[in-house]
């Protein structure tokens, strides 16, 4: 893919060099945003028109800490999905507020999450303490570490995935001071510098990277704009699914079924092409949807 291809393919608004950096990385970026309950202030999102736009994911926020939910998570999220947008979870951290084994519990429940094939991960939101004038939301180096700690030892356990860390670089030195314990974690990365960033030290490479946080995309207006790099090494945002019935396996058995009637009996034979209908017509039945697990935004 050319440079300039790539920069349709990243987004309305992103620069040639934000294009050409993902190209000379070897990254295949996949657009998408993050929201909130703001995003809604002004009426529904129009997801169909985010999607013909190239929109692929969407994080959506399901709480905050232990005291609060998106009304919205749920019904953005069913819509997004059925848009054929992958749709991640994520929860605004309050460290002040409550230990971080708490927090997990209220995003899963508030996101409906289902663990399972196809799931994705919950995504926890570790930035300055927007409730005060400490960044670090009082806290020192270790007694941060262990709250992060907390989150996502309980995160992985009610998920089965480790949960990716959205956060600052400088958020991150100041408040961990770059600690190594994490780089189990997928990294999100907010930076709006222009160029491609480099990854806060211990990670190697960022997943996600959220490169500005006033777009502008028809059908939700004002929003944060982010993209998914391929070759980061984390799981595909759309990862395969579930496996269909072959057309082998949809056909009648050989044999016959016990209460069969005898061959020249042909009066069932219609029985049998119905049957035959109600099977096809259960292939476009819901199945899991592993672009909207977990039912999961970045919203701030």
């Amino acid at each position: 893919m050319t440079a300039a291809g790539m920069t349709a393919a990243i987004s309305l608004t992103a620069s040639p060099a934000l294009a050409a950096a993902l190209v000379r990385s070897g990254g295949v970026p996949e657009r998408g945003i993050d929201i909130s309950a703001y995003q809604n202030a002004n009426g529904p999102i129009d997801w169909r028109e985010l999607a013909s736009h190239g929109i692929r994911f969407v994080a959506i926020k399901a709480s905050e800490d232990t005291y609060y939910t998106n009304p919205y998570y749920l019904p953005d999220a069913m819509a997004a999905s059925r848009a054929g947008l992958a749709v991640l979870a994520y929860t605004f951290a309050n460290p002040d507020r409550a230990g971080g084994a708490a927090p997990p519990g209220l995003a899963v429940r508030a996101a409906h999450y289902r663990r399972g094939r196809g799931a994705l991960p919950l995504v926890v939101d570790l930035e300055n303490d927007p409730y005060s004038t400490s960044d670090c939301y009082w806290f020192g180096r270790s007694r941060m570490i262990a709250w992060i700690a907390g989150f996502t030892s309980r995160a992985r356990a009610l998920t089965g995935s480790w949960p990716i860390i959205y956060t600052t670089a400088a958020w991150w030195q100041e408040c961990t001071r770059s600690t190594g314990r994490f780089t189990h974690d997928p990294l999100w990365l907010a930076n709006y510098d222009g160029g491609q960033p480099a990854a806060p030290s211990p990670w190697t490479r960022w997943s996600f990277w959220q490169y500005s946080e006033n777009g502008y995309l028809p059908g939700i207006g004002w929003t944060d704009l982010d993209v998914f790099q391929s070759a980061s090494g984390f799981a595909s945002l759309r990862p395969a699914s579930e496996p269909k019935p072959s057309h082998r396996q949809k056909r009648r058995p050989k044999h016959k079924p016990k209460h069969e009637k005898p061959k020249p009996e042909r009066k069932h034979k219609p029985n049998r092409r119905k049957s035959s209908r109600h099977i096809k017509k259960g292939r476009h039945l819901p199945v899991t949807n592993h672009h909207f697990y977990p039912h999961y935004h970045l919203g701030r």
